[in-house]
């Protein structure tokens, strides 16, 4: 891999990385051999770039540049580079993501895979298909409280099958995953949907996903599920098990069991039954997760009739924290 030389105080001369895109480009320029070498970060190897070379024999740097292609503008927005050096190119424009390498470390790919959806870590680079609705990813504080609200705005959505959602990480730290038995909760999406999830974004990415099977799908930002960060969406019908209401967990169970009984088989979902340690027990959404989705508002035929719901009409009491901070700062210990 490319190293540069840093003189240290002490007079001695240490390698390091090239720190950005820059650096990069401006170390291709100078080698002699007429072969310019791009990092791979991902896999930590080198990739000769084979272009046309000036009359030194020394890659041309605008050559180079287009070469890299909008990548390099992205990688260097991404690195706080802020534009890529030289290619003249328009650097407030979108960037098509077919103009990106499927291995480029901004994108997951050049199309909605059915399970993992489509995801940029910046929201310069164009989305593959044209999204249908928007969901924003968002932080408010609270009063005299030290942890803010996390939601999804719109809280509950209506969509066509087929319909793609965009979810637009406005503000740091969110994903979305699905309430799938393969992720060890009762399932709260239609049979035959696949675990789905969206890694976790920046502020200014985005994830994408397709929504094909009717039914009700119910969905959390797992670091911030807890805090009541989950939404519904209905897809042409309210069908599936998310159909259903949560169960009252203030109920006292007929059997002295924990009220986990109401799943019917959805313990097939993720590869074994009862005994023998085969994986962690399924469970319900929990905490303001589950005031949340228990909340009216939020029921699927409103959702239906009204096309989508605001995270202000759901009712305060169905927002408000279980989970508190206790003895911190340990300034008084």
């Amino acid at each position: 891999m490319t190293r540069l030389l840093d003189t240290s105080m002490d007079g001695g001369e240490h390698e390091r990385e090239p720190s950005d895109v820059g650096e990069i480009v401006d170390d291709a320029d100078d080698r002699g051999d007429g072969r310019a070498m791009l990092p791979n970060r991902s896999t930590g190897k080198e990739t000769p770039m084979h272009d046309d070379t000036n009359d030194n024999g020394r890659t041309d740097r605008r050559t180079y540049l287009k070469a890299l292609g909008a990548g390099t503008t992205a990688l260097a927005a991404f690195s706080g580079v802020g534009h890529a050096h030289g290619d003249g190119g328009d650097d407030e424009g979108p960037i098509p993501v077919e103009n990106l390498a499927l291995d480029n470390p901004l994108i997951s790919g050049h199309e909605v895979h059915p399970v993992y959806g489509f995801s940029s870590q910046t929201a310069r680079v164009a989305p593959p298909v044209e999204p249908d609705h928007e969901v924003q990813s968002l932080i408010r504080p609270r009063e005299n409280v030290p942890i803010p609200e996390f939601y999804f705005e719109p809280t509950g959505l209506y969509v066509e099958p087929g319909d793609t959602v965009r979810f637009t990480m406005t503000t740091p730290h969110h994903n979305v995953v699905a309430y799938h038995p393969q992720f060890g909760f009762e399932r709260r999406v239609p049979q035959l949907v696949p675990p789905f999830s969206g890694p976790l974004l920046p502020a200014g990415g985005y994830w994408l996903y397709t929504f094909e099977k009717p039914g009700v799908y119910e969905m959390n930002c797992a670091p911030h599920e807890y805090f009541g960060m989950v939404m519904r969406i209905v897809v042409g019908e309210a069908s599936g098990p998310a159909a259903e209401p949560l169960p009252d967990l203030c109920a006292t169970p007929a059997g002295g069991g924990d009220g986990g009984s109401d799943s019917g088989g959805a313990e097939s979902d993720s590869g074994g039954g009862a005994g023998e340690g085969e994986g962690p027990e399924l469970r319900h959404p929990e905490f303001a997760a589950y005031t949340v989705l228990s909340d009216p508002a939020l029921d699927p035929d409103h959702i239906v009739e009204a096309g989508g719901v605001s995270w202000d009409e759901l009712a305060a009491e169905n927002k408000r924290l279980f989970l508190q901070p206790a003895g911190f700062p340990p300034c008084a210990e």
